[in-house]
C-alpha cells in the first residue's frame, strides 16, 4: 500500500500529505515499514491500528521499530495549526512522554511557509528537558531540519 492511500476523507488535503510524510520518515527512519510497528489516525490506518492515546492527546503517528528500541510520535500542522495553546499543551505531553523513553523522537511535519516557526517552537519547547536525548526534526516537504 503506498504512502499516499494513508489519506483520510475527513482531513484537509495539507494535513493528509504531511502525515503522509510522517509515515515516509518512519519508514525511513526505521529501515521500512516491514520492520516497523506504525499507527497513524486515519480512516484506513496501514495495518488498522490506530496510535494510542499519549498523556491526554492521540498523535497522527505513533511508531516504534521491532522489537522495540527506539519510538517515533509523529503530529502534523499546518501553519494556521502551529501556535496554538492546543498545539503548545500537545507537544509538550508529546515531549514529556518521549523523555520517558528510550531513543525516543518526535516529528513535526508542517508546510514549507511553517518550517522556521515549527524549529523554533521546537527548540523551545524542547528546553524544559535538558537532561532528555529526545531527538526532534521538522519536515517541512523539503527536508528534515534536527532542532
Amino acid at each position: 500500500m503506498a504512502a499516499a492511500e494513508f489519506v483520510t476523507m475527513g482531513e484537509s488535503g495539507t494535513h493528509a500529505e504531511l502525515v503522509t510524510a510522517l509515515i515516509a520518515y518512519a519508514d525511513a527512519e526505521f529501515g521500512g515499514l516491514a520492520n516497523v510497528s506504525v499507527r497513524h489516525d486515519a480512516v484506513r490506518p496501514l495495518r488498522g491500528e490506530r496510535p494510542p492515546r499519549v498523556n491526554g492527546y492521540v498523535p497522527d503517528v505513533y511508531a516504534t521499530d521491532v522489537p522495540t528500541t527506539a519510538t517515533l510520535i509523529g503530529e502534523a500542522k499546518t501553519r494556521v495549526d502551529l501556535e496554538t495553546d492546543h498545539t503548545r499543551k500537545q507537544i509538550q505531553a508529546f515531549l514529556f512522554y518521549l523523555s520517558q523513553t528510550p531513543n525516543g523522537i518526535f516529528a513535526l511535519s508542517v508546510p514549507l511557509a511553517a518550517a522556521m516557526t515549527a524549529r523554533r517552537l521546537l527548540l523551545e519547547m524542547k528546553a524544559s528537558f535538558p537532561a532528555t536525548q529526545t531527538r526532534t526534526v521538522v519536515l517541512d516537504g523539503v527536508g528534515v531540519k534536527v532542532c
